[in-house]
């Protein structure tokens, strides 16, 4: 699948495609591939009489009935942990605290950048009193969370002769073992405590998505869209599920939501699947794909963040255009909305929170669909020639506030009652990987590999 070069877009169906990118604008493209790298145009009309074809297509509109109900947030409770990609194995959140003012604590380099070879794809986690992270070389590092100071860092080698990239990768913490891919054809056991190598695990394709470990085992997919379900203690695969093969995918790590037996993932085909823990057999499945577009958007299908489940229900967002409520048990679609984006939505209460791929922050009413209200955020980092699109990171709540983290380098922060905005921050380097919060602070990776700390 190709496209034709006017507007020069990226589509990320292989790892060696990516290869030959180096700039920030570069690395938008290869996360978002319809992230436009606009260059001059003699011939383009001037912006005021410019339609864009988005414009037709559906799009989203606040519920005057839902927008005229205050939202009401639970009581906020401070996390200690934040062991797994999206933070807890359900990836529901809820409404995490921060009483800060949310400036810069630190900011401190802890290893290599994004460069041609290799991309900064994993989100930190945090257990045990330390900030593990991943940098442009797929190495990891365990950090003090005070400081952003080193503590020990871990090379994951490959066997392979051929594995010479880290596009992708994904941490997690479980039982004082933090597990680890970097986007290469193996998955390694790490003692927390001291970065030494327990098991390894090899594949026949790359791993993609971020793992997800909890009760013992770890979930996690390839770049063929097969879920493997390891042993933690042994590293022997237990069972796996082959989902529909997909050649193009976001560079964006995805990982598996699990709630009691079960266990729901995403796959780059726009699939949706919730299969049992024990066995792998697939309990229910859908497809979060639109055809017809007018743009080349649906083109790429990918369920590209993660899903959120909480009670009985499943909530998934493709890249492609659709978010959608599940019935867990029985895959029953509750409600839909024309919303596409990167990120998994973040739960608060009776809400979800989350970013499309436009910069629209959206507000909606989780049991019903309806939608509360929406913010858009700053699209252009010339909004004036309509240059250099940001791409948005997050959304994640810290003490009523919804903090985002943009590739120009800032972080914005609304509020979540009624999505005004309330200030931005500094982050002082490129950001494509959402933040994560714990005790009250919030830690951000930027793309140039330094941990940046807002308390």
């Amino acid at each position: 699948m190709t496209f034709s070069n006017p507007g020069r877009y990226f589509l990320l169906a292989s790892l060696a495609f990516l290869a030959g990118c180096s700039t920030i604008q570069d690395t938008a493209a290869q996360i978002n591939p319809f992230v436009l790298l606009e260059e001059e145009d003699p011939e383009r009309p001037p912006e005021d009489e410019r339609v864009s074809i988005l414009s037709f297509e559906q799009s989203l509109q606040a519920d005057p009935d839902a927008a005229a109900t205050p939202v009401e947030l639970p009581t906020a409770y401070r996390n200690t942990i934040w062991a797994q990609p999206d933070g807890y194995p359900t990836h529901a959140m809820q409404h995490t605290q921060a009483t800060g003012n949310l400036d810069v604590l630190f900011r401190n380099r802890f290893g290599e950048g994004s460069d041609r070879s290799s991309r900064i794809n994993a989100r930190p986690v945090f257990a045990d009193g330390r900030v593990y992270a991943m940098d442009g070389r797929g190495r990891v590092f365990a950090l003090d969370p005070e400081s952003g100071s080193q503590i020990w860092e871990a090379r994951l080698r490959s066997g392979f002769r051929n594995d010479r990239t880290t596009f992708g990768g994904g941490l997690a913490f479980d039982g004082g073992r933090l597990f680890a891919h970097n986007g290469n054809r193996f998955i390694a056991a790490l003692d927390a405590a001291t970065g030494a190598e327990i098991w390894r695990t090899e594949s026949l394709t790359p791993f993609h998505s971020a793992p997800t470990a909890v009760n013992g085992m770890i979930f996690v997919s390839t770049d063929d869209n097969e879920l493997y379900a390891i042993e933690q203690d042994s590293g022997d695969i237990v069972w796996n599920h082959q989902g529909i093969s997909e050649p193009a995918r976001l560079l964006t790590s995805p990982s598996a939501a699990v709630l009691g037996e079960t266990v729901v993932v995403p796959y780059a085909s726009g699939e949706l699947v919730a299969l049992r823990i024990q066995n792998g057999n697939p309990i229910w499945t859908d497809a979060l794909t639109r055809t017809g577009g007018l743009t080349p958007i649906s083109a790429i299908n990918d369920v590209a963040g993660s899903p959120v489940i909480v009670d009985d229900f499943v909530y998934a967002m493709s890249h492609s255009g659709i978010l959608a409520a599940f019935n867990l048990r029985t895959g029953e679609r509750l409600w839909t909305q024309p919303a596409g984006g990167l990120h998994a939505p973040w739960v608060a209460g009776n809400y979800l929170f989350l970013v499309t791929s436009d910069g629209e922050v959206v507000c909606v009413e989780r049991v019903t669909g309806a939608i509360q209200w929406i913010t858009q955020l700053q699209q252009f980092e010339s909004e004036r020639r309509r240059r250099d699109r940001i791409a948005w990171s997050g959304p994640i709540m810290a003490g009523g506030r919804l903090v985002l983290a943009g590739s120009h380098g800032r972080a914005v922060i609304l509020s979540a009652i009624d999505g005004s905005i309330q200030r931005d921050v500094n982050l002082g380097g490129p950001v494509f990987v959402a933040p994560i919060i714990v005790n009250e602070t919030i830690y951000v990776v930027t793309d140039e590999a330094r941990l940046v700390a807002l308390r």
